[in-house]
């Protein structure tokens, strides 16, 4: 399984800059979901989306294998994303 990590609002997803310098940011924007930075799991998507993303933004994980995603809800916890 692998899983990335999409900007809601601008459609772009993260990839890992090869800084792990935790006092600066760590992600540079990507357009494509291929070229994204591929999380193994769910969970490490979901750690990644709310320690490391900017806090500022609204992220989506997706896994890319079952083709579902995750939003935060209210709680700010992830929940399956619902399609319209």
């Amino acid at each position: 399984m692998a899983c990335v990590i999409q900007n809601i609002e601008t459609g772009k997803y993260i990839k890992h800059n090869g800084n792990y310098n935790h006092e600066q940011y760590c992600y540079d924007d990507v357009d494509k979901q291929e070229d994204a930075e591929q999380f193994p799991n769910l969970q490490h998507a979901f750690y990644a989306a709310t320690w490391y993303a900017d806090m500022f933004e609204k992220w989506r994980v997706i896994d890319t294998a079952a083709g579902t995603s995750f939003v935060k809800d209210e709680n700010r916890k992830f929940v399956r994303e619902a399609r319209v």
